[in-house]
């Protein structure tokens, strides 16, 4: 039998050993991943329930040990929390800001903090403050992981060097001998030795292994005499070869130009791209600031600042009017009123209640105002096909009735130029349009001109321009413009609901877009952008916006 030595050298051994290391390792870091990772998550489900059990039972006992005061029992239930071995500390918070406390508050990096409210009959008592450190489910598993992977790594080595030296006994070194044999092959004719192993003969795949190498032996010489005609269908081989390395370059120069088209094709499709992202990009803008009009924060400041004013005088003119009565009362009870002291507090109270009457109506006005701010109107509008030219010249002779004198209307549109919407709601938009820059953009009794536009886009929309000459709006209120109560003129009556009104009907009744820029005559432009056919109908005319 060969020394432990032998063993070592053999390179086939040593292959075997390090592959039944690998393989092994492999499949014990897999296996054992399965185990730890399982044990992580029953160590995981522990902790859910004992946050549970937390939850069900020790809160509540918790819960009544602070109602009746018993400290002791507090300090006890906190520290008996601490038991669980994933929670290092607990406290608890009262209403009061008294707080007790248990366990070491220094928190860890795996560390989480729940809190749990104490109530007891509908009340909040307190918080309970609970750290969890899931760190030592960490330990467990690292330390339970490495004592696997040391053990099994330990236990596989042994039986590989086992099975290697097994290997070596029975078959690398026979194959060792073959090797040396195979060799010192003579091609010689005479030569009639055979391969022989230095073993009893067993009929095993080394036995095979050795009956086909004497038999390759005895076939070789024939083989040597065919080389010639194999080295003919080599050379045969090699020109069909060279014929499909001319064809394989013929499909490669087709592949490139099929690629370089591709390439075109692609350029194209991201230059689109591009222009479909700036386009998202600006319908994100209108978003944006549809969400800023219909912000409801804003709309209940300016509530407040409206009503406040009138409310004050209200409460002001009825508090006076209850001093008022209150004093005819003592000057009757005291025998000492007066005709003259009853005229003078009878004119005071009449003048007070006439200033809270005229409060209330200023509230009347708002509340009105207030309301036009949802498009949904009491009649129900009908959607119809609209000559834009006919009702462009109705706005005009509504203007003559209706605005102030010294206004001169231009109106400009295609002839037969349509649109399918709401009728009532467009001419709103615009009447309310024109409006809005006879009393903003010109001073009491100057002469001006307010221009009327329509037309077919671009992107085939409906645009409407409506356009003056007067003093214009500065860029920074443009860009709030349509808010509501947004108004340069609060200091002679104004809202600052009229714009927001106007927004909120074009972008949600008639489905455009509404922009303010400066006018080509130098003052203000307002631009309407509506679809020229109202999808979806139903949907405005039945529901509220």
């Amino acid at each position: 039998m060969q020394s432990f030595t032998n063993v070592l050298p053999s390179k086939l051994s040593i292959r075997l050993l390090l592959i039944v290391l690998v393989i092994s390792t492999g499949i014990t870091f897999l296996t054992s991943s399965v185990l730890l990772y399982s044990d992580y998550l029953k160590d995981l489900k522990v902790i859910e329930e004992n946050q549970k059990r937390i939850k069900e039972v020790d809160l509540k006992e918790l819960t009544l040990d602070l109602w009746e005061f018993d400290w002791p029992k507090v300090e006890l239930k906190l520290q008996g929390i601490l038991n669980y071995p994933e929670i290092d500390y607990a406290y608890v918070v009262l209403n009061g800001g008294e707080r007790v406390a248990k366990g070491d508050p220094k928190r860890h990096i795996s560390s989480e903090v729940v809190d749990y409210s104490l109530l007891y009959k509908q009340k909040e008592l307190g918080i309970l403050y609970i750290q969890i450190n899931y760190g030592y489910v960490y330990d467990r598993v690292l330390e339970k992981g490495i004592s696997i992977l040391l053990t099994q790594f330990f236990n596989t080595f042994l039986v590989s060097i086992l099975i290697m030296i097994l290997v070596h006994r029975l078959i690398t070194r026979h194959l060792h001998t073959l090797a040396n044999l195979t060799h010192n092959l003579s091609f010689d004719s005479n030569d009639k030795t055979t391969f022989e192993l230095e073993r009893n003969y067993v009929q095993d795949e080394l036995q095979a292994v050795t009956d086909a190498l004497n038999e390759m032996k005895s076939e070789l010489y024939e083989e040597l005499e065919q080389r010639s005609k194999v080295e003919m269908e080599l050379l045969s081989e090699r020109e069909q070869l060279a014929t499909l390395n001319s064809d394989l370059e013929d499909k490669v120069d087709e592949r490139t130009t099929d690629l370089k088209k591709s390439n075109d094709e692609l350029s194209i499709a991201l230059t689109n791209v591009n222009s479909m992202v700036l386009q998202l990009q600006n319908t994100q803008k209108e978003l944006i600031i549809k969400e800023k009009m219909l912000a409801t924060g804003g709309m209940v400041v300016g509530l407040a600042h409206e009503l406040n004013t009138p409310l004050g005088v209200c409460k002001t003119s009825v508090s006076a009017i209850s001093d008022y009565v209150h004093q005819m009362h003592q000057a009757i009870d005291s025998g000492r009123l007066s005709k003259e002291s009853f005229i003078n507090h009878l004119s005071s109270i009449n003048t007070l209640a006439k200033m809270s009457e005229d409060s209330i109506d200023r509230i009347s006005a708002m509340i009105s105002t207030f309301k036009e701010l949802s498009v949904q109107e009491d009649v129900i509008d009908s959607v119809e096909t609209i000559n834009i030219e006919e009702l462009l010249r109705y706005c005009n002779d509504w203007a003559g009735a209706n605005l102030r004198g010294g206004l001169t209307i231009h109106c400009q549109c295609p002839a037969g130029l349509t649109i399918e919407t709401f009728k009532g709601s467009i001419f709103k938009v615009i009447q309310s349009l024109m409006e809005n820059a006879s009393l903003h953009a010109f001073q009491v009794d100057q002469a001006g001109n307010i221009y009327l536009k329509a037309q077919l886009s671009s992107d085939n929309k409906i645009l409407f321009s409506i356009e003056d000459d007067g003093v214009g709006i500065a860029q920074a209120e443009q860009a709030r413009i349509f808010e509501p109560f947004y108004t340069t003129k609060r200091n002679e009556g104004g809202l600052g609901l009229g714009l927001n009104i106007i927004y909120n009907i074009v972008t949600q009744a008639l489905g455009g877009t509404i922009a303010c820029k400066d006018s080509e005559y130098g003052g203000c432009c307002f631009e309407v952008s509506l679809p020229p056919k109202l999808t979806n109908t139903d949907s405005f005319e039945r529901q509220p916006l």
